[in-house]
């Protein structure tokens, strides 16, 4: 089972963890483009492989920091999750989404606009408070599959969670070194705060699709894997 997954992503987080103790076929999507059995990415990326979901990801990776009453969010570069998320703030608020480098959106949300940025970046309200909120909280992830018998990369997927919420230190040592993206310090500050929580509730698959179709149409062509 050729799996892949962007270790620069916290979706990949419970794979990498587990893949120090267990034999699986990881491979790093944001440096390997190959056929995979099993991909993970951002419902808005994992459009582009043509596989079917079998399962959604709630991860808590985002902060939302300035002012919530603002009607201009501030963000990471187009086409990220991010942008993504702060699009749908923005429709269900009628506002505006900027682009900028993070360390922009920092200032301008120290000036009284929103901003939405990744945990390793700065802690603030957690997106997914807001989300709920507003109407628009939706698993951000999803796990695909060439078909049903490779479900059994859910129990891995399980198991590495498990591991993150016994082991947070552990855990911290491990995505560092194996992501090559982040620092062992920081991600041992954040590590506690992703809360991945894995879905195959297909009410759960559907609402994802609904939602995040909003700001990416390529999404509601999904299907989801019986």
């Amino acid at each position: 089972m050729k799996i892949g997954a962007p270790f620069a992503g916290p979706v990949s987080f419970p794979l990498l963890v587990i893949s120090e103790y267990e034999d699986i076929d990881l491979h790093n999507t944001c440096s390997e483009s190959s056929n995979f059995d099993v991909v993970l990415d951002s419902i808005t990326n994992i459009t582009k492989y043509g596989m079917p979901i079998m399962a959604g990801v709630f991860i808590d990776m985002y902060s939302v920091i300035g002012s919530t009453e603002s009607k201009i969010i501030y963000t990471v570069k187009r086409g990220t999750l991010a942008d993504y998320n702060a699009r749908l703030i923005a429709s269900a608020i009628s506002g505006q989404v900027v682009n900028a480098d993070p360390e922009t959106v920092m200032q301008e949300a120290r000036n009284g606009k929103m901003g939405l940025v990744g945990n390793e970046v700065a802690l603030g309200m957690k997106y997914s408070d807001l989300a709920r909120k507003l109407g628009i909280h939706a698993a951000s992830c999803m796990i695909a599959a060439r078909d049903a018998s490779f479900r059994p990369v859910l129990d891995y997927y399980q198991k590495g969670i498990d591991f993150i919420a016994k082991n947070p230190d552990r855990a911290a040592e491990i995505i560092s070194k194996k992501s090559g993206y982040y620092d062992e310090s920081t991600m041992r500050n954040i590590i506690g705060i992703y809360q991945h929580r894995l879905t195959t509730s297909r009410s759960d698959l559907e609402s994802s699709i609904r939602i995040y179709s909003i700001v990416e149409p390529a999404v509601y062509r999904l299907k989801i894997l019986r």
